[in-house]
């Protein structure tokens, strides 16, 4: 088996135990804080695919509004 193939299989492997950690993490979405929900979204993005808009997670006050 050369390289390539390994690195391949390897990728793969990893790509679906990030899938797999998103789905068990995403379980306790709602006992998360709201910079550990980004951070899950952005890492199902990376897993699924899914769309990631770091404007959902914007907490900047906008005329005195939170």
């Amino acid at each position: 088996m050369n390289q390539i193939i390994a690195l391949q299989r390897a990728n793969k492997e990893l790509k679906e135990n990030l899938q797999e950690a998103v789905a068990l993490a995403s379980k306790f979405k709602r006992e998360m804080g709201v910079i550990d929900q980004e951070d899950l979204a952005r890492l199902n993005k990376a897993a699924t695919g899914a769309v990631y808009n770091p404007a959902d997670f914007d907490l900047r006050d906008r005329n005195g509004e939170q």
